[in-house]
Formats: structure tokens, sequence, C-alpha cells
């Protein structure tokens, strides 16, 4: 994330509707992102300018998790 927008991500497991909490005790690794205040909402829609740089930073984590480039 912190690579293509300058953001540093907060980890977290709490609140929220990731299933990253039922996983963290048992898993490496566990992502979820998002810009909204609150996800999955009726008509929730991202702007065409985010897509590009969430695929970017999608290609890279998978890029980190198998150790490839």
């Amino acid at each position: 994330m912190r690579q293509v927008s300058g953001v540093t991500p907060e980890v977290s497991t709490t609140g929220g509707t990731s299933d990253g909490r039922f996983i963290a005790e048992i898993c490496r690794k566990s992502s979820s992102s998002g810009r909204q205040p609150s996800i999955h909402k009726v008509n929730e829609a991202v702007s065409l300018d985010e897509i590009e740089p969430l695929a970017d930073v999608y290609r890279l984590a998978c890029e980190d998790l198998l150790g490839v480039k």
C-alpha cells in the first residue's frame, strides 16, 4: 500500500467486518482495504482513478507473498 499510495495502513483485526479477525491467530498475513467510512452500502462505488492503483497494490502483495518480482 505504501509503495503505491504513500499511505501506511493501520495493522488491525479489530472491529469492522474483516474476516481477518477470525483467522489472525492461525494465518501469517491478512489484508483488507478500503477508503469508505463503512464498507458495503447500497450503491457503493469507487472512482475509476482508484482502480489501477488498487490493482498495483494487489500485484505487489501477491509478488511479496509468492516471493517473485
